[in-house]
């Protein structure tokens, strides 16, 4: 009777702590899918656009073959903040070679976008979809403008990104091929305040500003 009353009451000890772990499982679960991402768009949100002359640098895993960088307003490796901008407005998927430390480079736009190619003097619409090799932007820059409206193959208000590369030793003694992407330039800059969505609309051109003084 004693004996029973002890095998009982260690199995319904069991039962709560496989309750209590399944619980906490369920937390973790919860909180690394779903409220973790929240708070970090939410912290995103929070900060101000990033300003001309910021660089963003990118180093592929080392455990992955194919990455992506992602160009957006409130989400992605950049997120600029911008209330014209999509979300996704440019993905760049990066796919390592085999044997050597090169990439091909997939570009993939969601919204209108002006590219120009390096050595390239000027910009063209760019297609849905781009490729480039990564030795070509070893020194060189591919430059990216991006908008939500195109006016004969011309942007009047954009945001400038260059993409550039450069080798780098990692603390493992090996090369690495670093991608540099930069904002070069806004045009015409965006308002100081954000709008009801908590996103930066276009700023005036300086010669609206002084024609309002």
């Amino acid at each position: 009777m004693f004996l029973s009353i002890i095998i009982q009451d260690f199995y319904l000890h069991s039962l709560w702590v496989l309750i209590l772990l399944s619980a906490t499982g369920l937390c973790w679960v919860m909180y690394n899918q779903f409220i973790k991402p929240y708070i970090e768009l939410k912290e995103k949100e929070m900060l101000p656009p990033p300003p001309v002359g910021t660089a963003y640098e990118y180093l592929v895993s080392e455990t992955e073959r194919t990455s992506s960088f992602v160009i957006g307003r409130a989400i992605g490796n950049i997120s600029t903040r911008c209330a014209a901008i999509s979300d996704e407005h440019l993905v760049f998927t990066f796919k390592k070679d085999d044997t050597h430390e090169e990439y091909d480079i997939t570009i993939k736009r969601s919204a209108p976008v002006l590219f120009k190619p390096p050595r390239t003097p000027t910009y063209s619409v760019m297609d849905s979809t781009e490729k480039l090799e990564s030795h070509e932007v070893i020194g060189k820059t591919a430059d990216f403008r991006i908008s939500n409206q195109i006016n004969k193959e011309r942007m009047i208000n954009f945001i400038e990104i260059s993409l550039s590369s450069k080798f780098i030793i990692n603390k493992n003694g090996k090369e690495r091929l670093m991608f540099i992407f930069t904002i070069s330039k806004i045009q015409p800059g965006l308002a100081s305040s954000p709008d009801n969505s908590g996103h930066y609309p276009w700023g005036k051109e300086k010669k609206e500003e002084e024609e309002e003084e």
